[in-house]
């Protein structure tokens, strides 16, 4: 059953922090000043819960809440740039480690990503390689920053995919190109 009239407590280190109503608590993960593994407490909960565990704050519940009617639309921070659903094979590396996955949404400001391992961090900067195909595709390079990682209730191994929102710091022209070619073809 979701809850989203209650108060909302965050818990961040020893400090608690509230009440919050349900559109702030959404500002805060739009700015990422909440996160997924943030423990956050309401009256309905038995003990402090971790956001990624609670409907009221799953994908499923903000794509109701970004329908026309709903009295939340305004609370969501409006993307500067269209965005397409994508399918392109990435390579990559964050200075650490090499990983290897696919983009799954893109804009000229950044991606959704499913990196196949979760050892990368938000704030982790990545060099990301996108392999595209076709006759009029091209791959470039992009550097970016890890702003969201999207946890997981699994028990995962070094494989493991997570989906992560990177921010485009520096991107080869011909790859803003192709972008924008695709963004104005959908």
């Amino acid at each position: 059953m979701l809850h989203p009239e209650n108060d909302w407590f965050v818990l961040l280190g020893d400090q608690k922090f509230g009440p919050y109503d349900y559109k702030t608590m959404i500002s805060m993960m739009q700015k990422h000043e909440l996160m997924d593994y943030n423990y956050v407490w309401a009256a309905h909960l038995d003990s402090w819960t971790p956001v990624y565990q609670l409907e009221e704050f799953s994908k499923d519940r903000f794509q109701i809440l970004l329908q026309k009617e709903s009295e939340y639309l305004n609370t969501f921070i409006q993307r500067k740039s269209a965005r397409i659903e994508v399918d392109i094979p990435l390579m990559g590396h964050n200075g650490i480690r090499f990983f290897d996955g696919k983009v799954t949404s893109l804009s000229e400001q950044g991606a959704l990503c499913m990196i196949n391992t979760p050892l990368v961090q938000i704030g982790d900067f990545l060099k990301m390689h996108f392999k595209t195909n076709g006759p009029d595709a091209l791959s470039f390079n992009t550097e970016a920053e890890v702003i969201r990682k999207n946890f997981s209730k699994q028990r995962l191994n070094s494989k493991s995919g997570l989906y992560y929102a990177v921010r485009f710091n520096d991107i080869q022209t011909v790859g803003l190109e192709q972008i924008q070619k695709w963004v104005s073809a959908a």
